[in-house]
């Protein structure tokens, strides 16, 4: 069992320690339940806006679709795993996501609009949570430009969205004020929303706001930590590459000190045998002389 804290969350993902091809379809399908996952905020604006009959199938459209995509990458994950089991276990929010999404889907359209919206909202909330945990590398230090550009889209989309939902905001710029002001939960009650929709709208900012500077914050700690830790590891690979070079020279050295010792006794033993075929002719007699 993994120790993930990301499993108590329900957002454990493939297991460190399953096969190649569960994390390999893990990586080919990130940013496809990235987008679809996004797809709930803008669902649950259009269904609680009220703007008309086109707007809510366009709704319960997108919420068909996060239910058949959860759940398709739900089955194919526990069909490409190897341990199928353990991966619904730990990554029980999809489940969950899957059960709201297809409540809201199907109770789009009853008398029951209080609670399929509440569900609405939660399925976004949680969407939302899985979609920033599978952006995890926001948190390192290579994610800062990242997390930057992603703030700052998504304020200009929030902008666009208080613009158009709420009439008692005049222009473009007066809803990515209250965009800005919302989300950095300053308030300064210049401008306000006015309707349910925008309301509901300004929630979700808060709390898409909370979770930036979070990740704003983490990245300032992660940047010093970070630095200090990249010197510490780079200090440390110094002293292996010299450790490396002494060792190197060592062995040279004393492969040169084996190499002329071996070279001296060979010479010695060279000029032992000399002597001793010296010493065998002088002890041999000499050949007989067959004419006498």
């Amino acid at each position: 069992m993994t120790h993930n804290p990301l499993v108590w969350l329900g957002l454990g993902g493939v297991a460190p320690d399953d096969n190649a091809v569960a994390h390999d379809w893990q990586r080919r399908l990130h940013w496809i339940m990235v987008a679809i996952a996004l797809m709930s905020v803008p669902a649950y604006l259009l269904a609680t806006a009220d703007l008309g009959l086109v707007w809510q199938r366009i709704s319960s459209f997108l919420d068909v679709v996060i239910l058949v995509g959860f759940f398709a990458e739900l089955v194919w994950m526990m069909r490409v795993s190897s341990f199928p089991a353990r991966y619904l276990f730990e990554n029980w929010l999809n489940v969950v996501i899957i059960l709201g999404a297809a409540a809201a889907a199907l109770g789009a359209a009853t008398d029951w609009i209080a609670i399929v919206r509440a569900m609405r909202a939660a399925v976004a909330v949680l969407v939302v949570v899985r979609t920033t945990a599978e952006m995890r590398f926001l948190f390192t230090r290579r994610g800062a430009p990242m997390l930057i550009g992603v703030a700052f889209l998504t304020i200009l989309t929030l902008g666009a969205l208080f613009y158009w939902l709420d009439p008692g905001i005049k222009s473009f710029w007066e809803g990515l004020w209250l965009a800005f002001i919302t989300g950095a939960t300053v308030g300064y009650g210049d401008i306000v929303p006015t309707t349910g929709a925008t309301r509901l709208l300004a929630a979700l900012t808060v709390l898409i706001g909370v979770a930036f500077m979070t990740l704003f914050t983490a990245n300032v700690v992660t940047f010093f930590i970070g630095g200090e830790e990249t010197r510490n590891r780079e200090s440390l690979q110094r002293d292996v590459v010299a450790l490396r070079g002494e060792i190197e020279l060592l062995l040279d050295a004393e492969e040169l000190r084996l190499t002329l010792e071996l070279h001296k006794e060979i010479r010695d033993l060279r000029q032992e045998l000399a002597a001793l075929r010296a010493e065998i002719r002088s002890l041999s007699p000499p050949p007989k002389d067959l004419d006498a």
